[in-house]
């Protein structure tokens, strides 16, 4: 039973993959919150995987999963206490929409959720404590790219999910 089961996933695969218009990529992010006068800046890395579907008139629909972690921590100071906040994860399906202009620039808005898992350490003396946060919320975003040719692109994109601003920078490819 598994074996048929496999071989029928891998037949639908290939056959879907033939004619499959895949986009990966790869973003460096940095995110920025401000809450109670406290602000909080993180950078961090993400893969991206998407499959763009053609809807006509240079217009694509591409659903997305980015997954990404922390390379940058923040440190603030809260009742006069140090804590250091670190992303942990980040995970954010998207189903972008995309305009593609005939000079090789493309626009795009993509509604996404998202999940930001950070830890937030404190300690004072001898006492330490860490908390970890990982909530899901919705979000907007938009931003432009530049295809150098048919399977690279680089592209700029704003995002925003209840009050947290998400600014990335990345190289898409074709495949």
């Amino acid at each position: 039973m598994f074996k048929k089961t496999a071989l029928a996933i891998l037949i639908a695969g290939s056959s879907f993959s033939s004619f499959a218009n895949w986009v990966g990529g790869v973003s460096y992010f940095n995110l920025s919150d401000k809450d109670d006068g406290i602000e909080v800046s993180l950078s961090g890395i993400s893969g991206s995987l998407g499959y763009k579907i053609d809807s006509d008139n240079n217009f694509y629909f591409m659903p997305e999963v980015r997954i990404g972690t922390g390379i940058s921590d923040d440190s603030v100071s809260m009742y006069g206490v140090d804590v250091d906040v670190e992303m942990d994860s980040f995970i954010a399906l998207s189903v972008r929409g995309q305009y593609e202009l005939n000079n090789g620039v493309y626009l795009f808005a993509a509604p996404s959720y998202a999940n930001l898992k950070v830890t937030a350490s404190a300690s004072q003396g001898s006492q330490s404590a860490s908390e970890t946060d990982d909530s899901w919320e919705f979000g907007f975003g938009g931003g432009v790219g530049y295809q150098f040719n048919e399977s690279t692109s680089a592209e700029l994109m704003y995002e925003q999910y209840d009050g947290t601003d998400v600014l990335s920078v990345g190289v898409k490819f074709d495949f």
